[in-house]
C-alpha cells in the first residue's frame, strides 16, 4: 500500500463514528453537555478540515493537529478506556464550549480561506527536480556551521530560521523515495543528521519536540514522495515508535532538574543507557506527583507519551482560572505581534514567556522556576486573554491570515515540496503554540520557507556537489527516432515498377 496524506474525510462516516461515541460516554457517566460538545467539535474540525483540502495544505494541517491534539485523540482514549469525559478536570463543559466556539471560529477561516487563496502558490517556480542529495549535504553544512559564519548583529535572527537540519533530512529522504518510487527510504545522509539532530537537539537538552523532530520530518518526507508500506516495514515502524514513546518521554521529564548543570550531556548518556531504570524512576516520579501535588491529568493512570500529547487538563485549569477573574488581557496577543519584527531592527525586546507564566498561575510550577516551557492551546490562550472576543473576533482573522499566506505561499505537497516545512512546524506548533502560532507563521516561518526554497534551488546543490560529486551520465549520440524517407529522384513508386 502506498502511503499518501489524506485529502478529505468522509461526513458520513464522522457522524457514524460520533454516534457510538456519544452512546458509549453516556453508558459511561459523561455528562449529556460534554458529550455534545465534544461529538459537535469533532464534526465541525472534520468538515474544516474537509474545506482546506485535507493534510496536503498547511491550512487542513492546522486544523487536523489543532483538532487531534487537543481533545479528539484524549476523548477518544477516555472513552475507550470507560473513563467518563468530565473526570479529573474542573470545568469539562465550559472548556469544551471554549473550543467548540474556537473551531467554528476556524471553520469559518477555512471556508473563506479556500475561496480566496492562490491556485499558483509564489513558491510554485522555485523547484528542486534532482540533485537532492547534494542539496541535502548543504543544507546540513549550514545548519550546523552556518552560525560560525553569520555577523553576530543577525545571529539571533538567523538562528529563529536556522530550520537547515531538518530540512536536509526531508530533501534526502524525499529524494531516495522518489527516485527508487517508493520502495525504499533510507539515506546514510538522513541517518547520520537524524542521529545527531536527536541527540544533540533532544536527549542531550532533555527536550522531547527535539527528540521526535527528526523521525517525524523523516515520515514525513517519505509519505510525500508515495512511499510503499508493507506489513513487515508497517510492524518495524510501530515497534520504533512506541520504543521512542517508552524510553524517551521518562528521560526528559526527568533530566529537566540537569539541564543546567555541567555534566549534563553524562547523566543524559547514563539515563539514556539504563532505560528500565529511568523508567522505574519516571513512574515513581509521577505516581508521586498525582498524590502529593497539583498536577493536571485528565486519565485516572498515567500513560506516558499520550498524557503530553493532548493539553486538555491544563488548558481546563487555565480556563477556570479565567472564569475566577484572573485574565491576561490582551497584553499576551500585543506582544505576539511585536514579536514579529526581527531583534535586529527593534534592539532588546522583552523576552516574555507567557506558556512559563500561566502555568505559575495555575500552581504548576514553583516559584523559582522561570525558564520551564509549558505549552497550552489557542482556544485556551485567546479565551485566557478576552474570554469569548478572543475565541471569536481574534481568532478569526488571526487564523484566517494565517491559512491565506501558508497556503498562497507553499500550496499543497502535490504542488511544491516547500509545504512540507510548514506541516513540521505545524505538527507541534499548531496546537501547542497558542495565539503565537499564527503570528510565527506568517512571519517566522514564512521567512523560513521562503529562504530554504531559495537556498535550496540555487545555493545548496553547489554546496553539496563540493562533498557529494554529480554523476554525470555520458549518452551515445542520439538518432532522430523518426525515420527519414529515402530521396525519390522524383519518381513514384509505379514508376519505379514500369521500368524493373
Amino acid at each position: 500500500m502506498k502511503v499518501t496524506l489524506p485529502t478529505h474525510v468522509p461526513m458520513r462516516y464522522v457522524f457514524r463514528v460520533v454516534a457510538v461515541l456519544f452512546a458509549l460516554q453516556m453508558l459511561e457517566g459523561t455528562s449529556i453537555y460534554a458529550s455534545l460538545a465534544y461529538c459537535a467539535f469533532i464534526v465541525v474540525m472534520s468538515d474544516a478540515f474537509n474545506a482546506c483540502g485535507g493534510l496536503v495544505y498547511p491550512s487542513g494541517a492546522a486544523i487536523f493537529f489543532m483538532g487531534l491534539l487537543t481533545m479528539i485523540l484524549g476523548g477518544l482514549v477516555k472513552t475507550v478506556l470507560g473513563e467518563p469525559l468530565d473526570s479529573n478536570v474542573l470545568a469539562a463543559q465550559k472548556t469544551m464550549m471554549v473550543y467548540l466556539v474556537g473551531a467554528c471560529s476556524l471553520w469559518t477561516a477555512a471556508r473563506i480561506n479556500a475561496r480566496i487563496r492562490r491556485k499558483k502558490p509564489f513558491l510554485q517556480s522555485l523547484q528542486i527536480h534532482d540533485r537532492f542529495q547534494q542539496a541535502a549535504m548543504g543544507a546540513a553544512l549550514i545548519g550546523q556551521f552556518g552560525g560560525l559564519l553569520v555577523p553576530v548583529a543577525v545571529l539571533s535572527t538567523f538562528n529563529q530560521v536556522n530550520n537547515f537540519l531538518p530540512l536536509s533530512i526531508m530533501l534526502a529522504v524525499y529524494g531516495t523515495t522518489q527516485k527508487t518510487d517508493g520502495w525504499r527510504s533510507f539515506s546514510v545522509l538522513a541517518f547520520i543528521i537524524s542521529v545527531w539532530l536527536t541527540l544533540f537537539w533532544g536527549i542531550f537538552s532533555f527536550s522531547k519536540q527535539g527528540m521526535f523532530t527528526a523521525s517525524v520530518a523523516w515520515a514525513l518526507a517519505a509519505t510525500i514522495a508515495g512511499y510503499w508500506m508493507t506489513t513487515r516495514r508497517l510492524v518495524f515502524v510501530t515497534v520504533f515508535a512506541v520504543s521512542m514513546a517508552t524510553f524517551l518521554t521518562p528521560l526528559s521529564q526527568l533530566g529537566r532538574v540537569y539541564k543546567d548543570d555541567p555534566d549534563s550531556q553524562e547523566k543524559a548518556l547514563d539515563m539514556l543507557f539504563h532505560p528500565l531504570r529511568t523508567r522505574e524512576e519516571y513512574q515513581a516520579l509521577v505516581a508521586e506527583q498525582l498524590q502529593i501535588s497539583t498536577a493536571y491529568h485528565w486519565f485516572n493512570e498515567n500513560y506516558g507519551l499520550l498524557d503530553r500529547l493532548t493539553v486538555f487538563p491544563i488548558d481546563d485549569a487555565l480556563i477556570h482560572l479565567t472564569d475566577d477573574g484572573h485574565s491576561a488581557t490582551i497584553l499576551p496577543i500585543e506582544s505576539y505581534v511585536l514579536n514579529m519584527i526581527p531583534r535586529y531592527f527593534v534592539g532588546q525586546k522583552a523576552e516574555l514567556h507567557w506558556g512559563n507564566r500561566y502555568a505559575h498561575e495555575i500552581g504548576m510550577l514553583a516559584d523559582n522556576d522561570t525558564t520551564t516551557g509549558i505549552s497550552f492551546s489557542p482556544f485556551a490562550d485567546a479565551y485566557h486573554c478576552v474570554q469569548w472576543w478572543g475565541v471569536t473576533l481574534i481568532m478569526f482573522p488571526c487564523y484566517l491570515a494565517m491559512f491565506w499566506v501558508m497556503d498562497s505561499l507553499t500550496g499543497s505537497t502535490k504542488q511544491t515540496f516547500w509545504a512540507a516545512i510548514y506541516l513540521l512546524f505545524l505538527a507541534h506548533g499548531a496546537a501547542e503554540g497558542m495565539m503565537n502560532a499564527p503570528f510565527i507563521a506568517v512571519s517566522v516561518v514564512a521567512f523560513s520557507v521562503v529562504l530554504a526554497a531559495f537556498v535550496t534551488t540555487h545555493i545548496l546543490p553547489m554546496i553539496g556537489a563540493l562533498l557529494i560529486p554529480v554523476r554525470r551520465t555520458i549518452l551515445p549520440l542520439s538518432v532522430d527516432p523518426v525515420p527519414r524517407p529515402a530521396p525519390s529522384l522524383g519518381l513514384s513508386p509505379r514508376t519505379i515498377e514500369e521500368k524493373i
